[in-house]
């Protein structure tokens, strides 16, 4: 059986999602600075909000933005870093697709069952047109090769 190419992309930072997070924390930083709670609390929030900026800044503009990614039509791929290291893993059935965001949920073999999946943001800025188009399409009509691949939560 003849089996298809796999959809090279190279992710860049996201401007606009960076902006877009940074925007949000400074948002909840200043109702948390606003709303009367004890000081205790106010600390523990602010220290909240700065984890999850620092959590999104990698994720859209640091070293969590992958170098390449090939993408296989069977919702196989591969992913490498920045530094050069590379991870074979299957594309799990919770990835997210849509015109303005993509996210590409995906397990790395062998990695344990309680480890969280690896998640690429993918926004309109981070690649250029036609590959976002295609990389949605591959996405969205994309079939496991073998069984569903799932994170293991039951849906029903």
């Amino acid at each position: 059986m003849h089996t298809l190419p796999r959809l090279r992309i190279e992710p860049r930072p996201s401007r606009v999602g960076f902006a877009l997070i940074t925007l949000a924390c400074l948002a909840a930083a200043v109702l948390a600075a606003v709303l009367p709670l004890t000081l205790p609390v106010a600390v523990a929030c602010l220290v909240a909000i700065g984890i999850a900026f620092r959590c999104g800044h990698r994720r859209c503009v640091g070293r969590d933005v992958p170098a390449i990614a090939h993408v296989g039509i069977d919702r196989t791929i591969t992913v490498t870093d920045r530094q050069g290291r590379s991870r074979d893993g299957v594309i799990l059935a919770d990835s997210f697709v849509a015109a303005p965001l993509t996210t590409i949920v995906w397990r790395a073999h062998g990695t344990p069952w309680w480890r969280p999946p690896d998640v690429i943001l993918v926004l309109p800025d981070t690649l250029p047109r036609d590959d976002f188009r295609r990389l949605r399409v591959t996405l969205r009509y994309g079939f496991p090769a073998t069984g569903a691949a799932t994170s293991g939560v039951d849906a029903g």
